[in-house]
């Protein structure tokens, strides 16, 4: 009679599991997937408004560089500072936009997370009582089994039972084994999700900050023009008289580095190096003939992008030095990398000079694609009377381990304090993708 009590249970509860786990995937998850399905709706909304606004900044870019061709005047410069405003107002809303969009991102990773969490809690407790059904029926002889059946084909029946106990404790092990697969992915896009939030934090501060100082070098300017051309363009021929020092400076030390080492015969790599930031190459490597600056050799890549573009390590390495001043380079960041070509192994220095801010320190490991600081304008790039030809772009320069050396500024007085990062050059897109 208890075998028979047995057997019953044994079948009524298998079909109630079995109906139990059918209904638990079909509707177990309808009102967390609602809610899910309402974030991605605003996911996608905030994806279209971050369109728009990466279309307005890349149309103020364009008036941004029209406007740096045209001679400079005291009317250009206001003007593209005004666009400049303008764009980094529209930054600012693309970070927020950005960070609204990552939120509803995470929101929904974490109750994916959840749900996936549930699913697992409910799928070990059907194991359980499934491994426990089984071991009641292994305290049962086959004797005793077969006695308790009154015809074979109830004895088949009870067999077909336990086989598939077995079968669900076998795809519930393997329900298991996916759902933590699934939760353990889960969790990682989650730690990279608030680690990008973080990151959009900062620079959604920093933008902001890039804001004030730009509408404050506005002011500045109109302060001490009154509104004139004649008195912008005698400070414009001041300023260019003392920036023509500095350049010139940099164009000697490394003419007397070239002269002691000869010609170097490091060969092209093509693709060892990453592009440092996104944007539109304005000036190469070589004689670009800029002499109105004081020298006819530029010794990198001029990459210009709306104020504040991120600015990445170009390559895996490690940061040999950081430095900041009004003069010559700005805020730059010198990174050391070891490459490798026809079996030799070469270290080379990438810099990156005229940053708005810097994101490393000294020491500090890299790889290729993380972030070193952001695009500005700071150095000879950073007096008020630049000139529409400049403004915020990134200066990017290769040098051999040979011959490379940091020294201290030649023109102090004038400037203040500032570092000169030297040595012998390699143009930059022999190495980049």
């Amino acid at each position: 009679m208890k075998l028979e009590k047995q057997k019953s249970n044994a079948a009524i509860y298998t079909r109630i599991v079995t109906a139990a786990v059918l209904l638990f995937f079909v509707f177990g998850s309808t009102a967390a997937q609602q809610t899910v399905d309402d974030l991605r709706d605003n996911i996608d909304e905030r994806q279209q408004q971050l369109n728009q606004i990466t279309a307005e900044i890349q149309d103020l870019q364009q008036q941004i560089n029209r406007t740096k061709q045209q001679a400079a005047s005291l009317r250009n410069e206001i003007t593209l500072f005004d666009l400049q405003i303008r764009q980094t107002e529209a930054q600012i809303t693309a970070v927020e936009l950005e960070i609204q969009k990552l939120s509803a991102e995470i929101l929904a990773t974490q109750i994916t997370i959840q749900e996936k969490e549930g699913q697992i809690e409910k799928q070990k407790n059907f194991l359980a009582e499934t491994l426990r059904l089984i071991n009641e029926y292994d305290q049962v002889g086959s004797l005793e089994m077969t006695l308790a059946n009154e015809t074979f084909s109830e004895l088949l029946d009870q067999i077909q039972y336990a086989d598939n106990l077995q079968e669900q404790i076998q795809e519930a092990l393997e329900t298991v084994r996916r759902l933590k697969a699934e939760l353990e992915a889960k969790k990682a896009e989650l730690e990279k999700q608030l680690k990008s939030q973080e990151e959009l934090g900062v620079q959604l501060e920093h933008t902001r900050t890039l804001l004030a100082e730009q509408r404050g070098s506005k002011e500045v300017l109109l302060t001490r023009t009154r509104g004139q051309e004649r008195l912008y363009q005698n400070l414009l021929a001041d300023a260019a008289r003392k920036q023509e020092e500095v350049e010139r400076e940099i164009f000697e030390i490394e003419v007397a580095i070239r002269q002691r080492l000869g010609d170097k015969t490091l060969p092209p790599i093509e693709g060892v190096l990453r592009w440092p930031m996104s944007g539109i190459l304005t000036q190469g490597y070589g004689n670009t003939g800029f002499t109105a600056l004081g020298y006819t050799f530029h010794n990198g890549l001029d990459i210009a992008g709306p104020a504040g573009t991120k600015i990445y390590a170009a390559g895996n390495g490690v940061i040999y030095a950081t430095g900041t001043g009004t003069a010559a380079y700005g805020n730059w960041v010198v990174i050391k990398h070891t490459i490798s070509a026809d079996g030799k192994v070469y270290n080379i220095y990438t810099l990156y000079g005229h940053l708005q801010s810097i994101a490393v320190s000294s020491g500090q490991a890299v790889r290729g694609g993380d972030l070193v600081g952001y695009e500005g304008n700071t150095g000879n790039t950073t007096r008020l009377l630049y000139g529409p030809e400049r403004g915020y772009h990134l200066h990017f320069t290769i040098f051999d381990e040979e011959g490379f050396g940091i020294r201290q500024g030649a023109y102090q007085d004038t400037y203040g304090a500032y570092q000169i990062p030297y040595g012998y050059t390699y143009n930059p897109m022999n190495f980049l993708k």
